[in-house]
């Protein structure tokens, strides 16, 4: 085995490891950031990224919500619309994300995706206000990626809707939380997108 080889592979546990820690503190989440990452690659792919692009964004998408080990259970968990503290303290998991990946060196070109990937390209996202291109394309992706699998899994505040459905609203929602250009994208290689286990 190549050095270069035995990095990579520690790498991977390493990411394994977030994210069952991750999915320990609230569970279903592997399942998400499984799922999210084969889209967001396939995505990204289709959008004529580069191969350590790629390399990038399955990582970012991958470990999107990290930041939510540091949430608090309760809010997470939550059945019903969250009060203003609550939201604000689940909207904080993008930055505090920063805290958990910036101490690996080689996981820091996932920052801007991660900590970015609820920003809207309208503007009104979070936690930058960044608006359209100034969004890193990544957490442009990521974003789409995302919310189409809240979409079709459900949540505890979201009834889960059919794949039609799912691409129906982020159609409908081009230009004003998504990019046109990366839904277009996501829609071509959707249906070709092998099913990805819920657990």
């Amino acid at each position: 085995m190549t050095v270069a080889h035995s990095n990579f592979e520690r790498e991977n546990d390493t990411i394994r490891a977030l994210v069952e820690t991750l999915n320990l503190h609230e569970p279903g989440e592997g399942g998400h950031a499984e799922r999210v990452a084969v889209y967001a690659t396939a995505t990204g792919h289709r959008l004529g990224m580069t191969f350590d692009e790629l390399l990038h964004l399955r990582r970012a998408a991958t470990l999107h919500d990290i930041g939510k080990i540091s949430v608090s259970s309760t809010t997470l968990q939550k059945i019903g619309e969250l009060e203003d503290a609550e939201l604000e303290e689940l909207r904080s998991h993008a930055l505090l994300a920063l805290s958990v990946i910036e101490t690996y060196e080689w996981l820091r070109p996932t920052l801007p995706m991660i900590q970015h990937h609820h920003e809207r390209w309208d503007g009104t996202g979070y936690p930058a206000g960044l608006k359209g291109n100034d969004i890193p394309l990544g957490a442009r992706v990521i974003g789409v990626a995302e919310a189409f699998d809240v979409l079709v899994t459900g949540s505890p505040w979201r009834r889960k809707i059919t794949i039609a459905e799912a691409l129906e609203e982020l159609r409908r929602c081009c230009g004003s939380q998504f990019d046109p250009a990366v839904v277009s994208a996501f829609e071509a290689v959707q249906p070709v997108i092998q099913p990805v286990g819920s657990a």
